[in-house]
């Protein structure tokens, strides 16, 4: 503010003509004389309907006398609200208890392996599986089956494609 002596600016930058304010009066006074003046109006611009003020009080009286609606008391709604509320309650508790009561049917271990099986399952896959399933030594029995090697070989022959496996 300092470097642009905006604190000591003698001019606004607004101008006025010379002698504007000693004959603003006259002027205003003068221009007033010309226009017309309030007591020449004939008519104000607002017309009452005839009898207006006579009728208007029994107009009145009729409206007040009018009976009142019914009110609605929002107590019994409450109430309402409270036994539907009540009642949603004691149904859900009973679809959850009672539907228990049936009885679950257990997985075996066919069950698995046939949807495994249905699976399109990779290596990789079946190995997260069963890193996730948390599954014990104890329960897996492992037998070793002892392969005739004429078996063995003819099995390989007959199933295997050795094309693919070249590849």
């Amino acid at each position: 503010m300092k470097k642009n002596k905006l604190h000591n600016v003698k001019k606004t930058g607004f101008k006025t003509p010379d002698h504007y304010f000693e004959s603003f009066e006259d002027k205003l006074f003068e221009r007033m004389s010309e226009s017309q003046s309030i007591s020449d109006v004939q008519s104000t611009g607002f017309k009452v309907p005839k009898d207006y003020f006579d009728s208007v009080e029994d107009n009145v009286m009729r409206k007040l006398n009018e009976d009142e609606t019914r009110v609605v008391k929002l107590s019994s709604r409450k109430r309402l609200y409270y036994i539907a509320g009540i009642a949603a309650s004691l149904v859900l508790l009973f679809a959850i208890f009672i539907g228990k009561g049936g009885s679950t049917e257990e997985l075996s271990v066919e069950m698995v392996e046939t949807y495994l099986e249905s699976q399109d399952l990779d290596s990789y896959e079946l190995a997260q599986l069963l890193s996730d399933a948390e599954i014990l030594e104890e329960d897996f029995t492992i037998t070793q089956t002892n392969y005739n090697e004429e078996n063995l070989e003819s099995y390989l022959l007959d199933n295997v494609d050795i094309e693919a496996m070249l590849e």
